[in-house]
């Protein structure tokens, strides 16, 4: 895994020193390699996402919270990335107002997303309290 981390970062750097070269000359284009950078990382990392899908999975298997509370913790795992990376590529083009809604809508987004896993775990919890 640390090699793979080393790729990456070197392939980050690479990409962070040619946006700079870019933004001399070409400030608009710049932007764009950042945006490809960042693709290219997410989709490489897909594959560790996987891996924690499964290990999430088991857990939620040996819990008294159901599977489909798996997709939940998903679309929020989902949400924090992209909102992380629109947000930063807002950033890097100069916008940190845009990049600061974007932000703000992720975490409504995360609100609104986790509520059945909210409601569930209130549920487990009354259920808790009324054997007591």
């Amino acid at each position: 895994m640390s090699m793979d981390l080393f790729g990456v970062a070197v392939f980050c750097i690479t990409a962070a020193v040619l946006a700079l070269m870019l933004r001399q000359y070409r400030p608009e284009y710049a932007v764009f390699v950042s945006l490809a950078c960042s693709l290219v990382v997410v989709l490489y990392l897909l594959q560790g996402i996987a891996q924690v899908v499964e290990r999430l999975e088991d857990l939620f298997a040996d819990s008294l919270l159901s599977g489909e509370l798996v997709g939940v913790v998903m679309k929020c795992l989902g949400v924090c990335i992209l909102t992380e990376l629109a947000g930063q590529t807002c950033r890097d083009a100069g916008e940190n107002a845009i990049g600061a809604k974007v932000e703000l809508a992720g975490k409504v987004t995360l609100v609104l997303v986790s509520l059945p896993l909210f409601e569930r775990l209130l549920l487990v919890a009354g259920r808790l309290l009324s054997l007591a």
